[in-house]
């Protein structure tokens, strides 16, 4: 049960990286800078998060 939920950690957080980054470049009113770096450290801490729990198995 457990490993179902790896893909979901990861995708929820890069999903929301990206809205966070888009939130701030919308109020700041910037190019799509904090999108990208959000986006990119959703992804690491995603896959951070899946390295974590699936190293639970070993």
């Amino acid at each position: 049960m457990l490993l179902a939920g790896v893909g979901t950690h990861l995708a929820a957080m890069v999903i929301v990286g990206f809205a966070l980054g888009f939130g701030l470049d919308y109020l700041i009113d910037t190019t799509p800078v904090f999108m990208l770096i959000f986006g990119i450290l959703g992804f690491v801490g995603g896959i951070l998060r899946a390295i974590e729990l699936l190293n639970r198995f070993k």
